[in-house]
């Protein structure tokens, strides 16, 4: 997990090319060698490194050596007072091996939405806390038990150097901001929300990768936003817009429009309101079938689609007695744009309204039904009650089974899609059988680059372990036709 052990370096207002870990962080010395930065012994520097990691204990050294910044593993600004360093703290939310967020505790308001909006409360007395806390954070206090925390001490004025850069498409100097870390692979990305001074809501998300050299995310990321907005009014109003693209010291970037709100897995996941939360998920579901409307082209145009799924989806899954000729048995159907990967997670969602955020994924003739099934079994499996990763697959095979609370409500939609789609019955269930395929394998695709890759492995969603469970169960596969009862 070494590339998120040391996310915390971004907060610092200038580049890092040299650095030197202090002993006992042996993951920030992996994770820094992993992401091309050169890190030295501390007998072997001759000249100021540009960074200091140190544990708390050794502070004292890590100022005598003269570096432009120092992080410490630890909340410890007090022995910097009076010095020509200006410390900060940063709270790691939930651990500090694999943080999630990172919460600038001189920033109350920043802090305040984070810990309102990205908050899984999941529990009533999580609410209690939560509460709590936002009450401190307005006080300019934390409380003890919301450790680990990180302190950054540096010489240079000024905001992260990535914030800085987005000057140049109208973000201010003086933003505020908190960090999400991309909990996927090695080459998941981190984002930047970003506030106006005084603002209690983002303005700005500024998405960035973990490693130099990296624009193939932020290509599909652009491509998709264009595509979703060229669909006409009705889709664009739920998507974010692009502002601009840049990159610093090889490190790329991009600054889009912000989704104010929730997760909505954190939403479905809160206790309580269930006849709000299934009127949202039905809202989505609905944007989602205009989606595939409103782009909706000749079979011809998924040639291509077709191609990858016969030659790289299928062989992945012939073990496990999936037809060879799945796919040249389907009937011509329209093509649709897909998102294709329309999890909770990537909707936000806001006092009935919702954006749906990271495009990357975006295909633009694929087979239909397959967001509205991703989609929907993600928020139903929530809906009756787990958020667990691991309890995903059986839980969905229940699910589109018929055998879960809200399967009549995901048969009912089936029926609506498959007619707005045009899709043949007898099609449905080798349409679904793909979907689960594809998203079942492009975990392992994620994540080839060999230079990039390191000993960080992807946090699992649940989804890897669907197509298998999905081919196993005897009402479902192929010949999957409970939906039509």
């Amino acid at each position: 997990m070494s590339l998120h052990r040391v996310d915390p370096r971004f907060v610092l207002p200038h580049r890092v090319g040299r650095a030197v870990v202090l002993d006992g962080l042996e993951e920030w010395r992996a994770g820094l060698v992993s992401a091309g930065i050169e890190v030295s012994d501390r007998a072997s520097v001759r000249t100021p490194p540009d960074v200091v990691v140190s544990p708390a204990r050794l502070v004292s050294q890590a100022r005598r050596m003269g570096a432009r910044s120092i992080i410490v593993e630890g909340s410890r600004e007090r022995p910097f007072h009076g010095s020509d360093y200006r410390a900060r703290r940063l709270l790691l939310r939930p651990t500090r091996e694999r943080p999630t967020l990172a919460l600038p505790l001189d920033q109350p308001a920043p802090v305040s939405y984070a810990l309102e909006r990205w908050s899984v409360v999941d529990r009533r007395w999580k609410s209690a806390r939560k509460r709590a806390a936002r009450a401190l954070v307005s006080r300019g206090l934390f409380p003890s038990w919301a450790s680990p925390v990180v302190t950054v001490a540096t010489r240079d004025a000024g905001p992260p150097t990535l914030v800085a850069a987005a000057g140049e498409f109208g973000v201010p100097s003086d933003a505020n901001w908190f960090l999400t870390f991309g909990q996927g692979d090695a080459l998941s990305r981190n984002a930047f929300q970003l506030f106006r001074a005084g603002s209690d809501q983002p303005e700005w998300v500024l998405k960035f990768a973990r490693v130099a050299g990296y624009s193939e995310r932020f290509d599909n990321d652009a491509r998709g936003l264009k595509l979703a907005h060229a669909a006409g009014d009705v889709i664009a109003a739920h998507v974010p817009q692009l502002v601009g693209r840049f990159d610093v010291d090889g490190v790329h970037a991009s600054l889009e429009t912000a989704a104010a709100g929730r997760r909505l897995r954190d939403v479905l996941l809160t206790p309580g309101g269930r006849r709000a939360k299934l009127t949202l998920i039905e809202r989505i579901a609905t944007w989602i079938l205009e989606l595939g409307r409103l782009t909706q082209a000749s079979p011809e145009s998924m040639r291509a689609e077709r191609e990858r799924l016969r030659t790289e989806v299928i062989p992945r899954w012939s073990e496990q007695g999936v037809p060879y000729d799945l796919v040249d048995e389907l009937p011509p159907v329209p093509a649709v744009a897909q998102h294709n990967d329309l999890g909770t997670w990537n909707v936000v969602a806001d006092d009935g309204d919702f954006v749906v955020v990271d495009w990357e994924n975006f295909r633009e003739a694929a087979l239909p039904l397959w967001d509205i099934l991703y989609f929907l079994g993600d928020a139903f499996v929530l809906l009756d009650g787990s958020g667990a990763p691991e309890q995903l697959p059986a839980r969905m095979v229940r699910l589109f089974a018929g055998e879960a609370p809200s399967s009549p409500l995901l048969f009912s939609w089936v029926r609506r899609a498959a007619e707005a789609a045009a899709v043949p019955l007898d099609a449905v269930g080798p349409i679904a059988t793909l979907s689960w395929l594809s998203h079942s394998s492009s975990i392992g695709a994620h994540n080839l680059d060999l230079t990039t890759r390191t000993r960080d492995q992807p946090r699992p969603h649940g989804i890897e372990g669907v197509a298998q469970a999905w081919t196993a169960h005897p009402a479902l596969g192929p010949s999957w036709s409970v939906w039509r009862e």
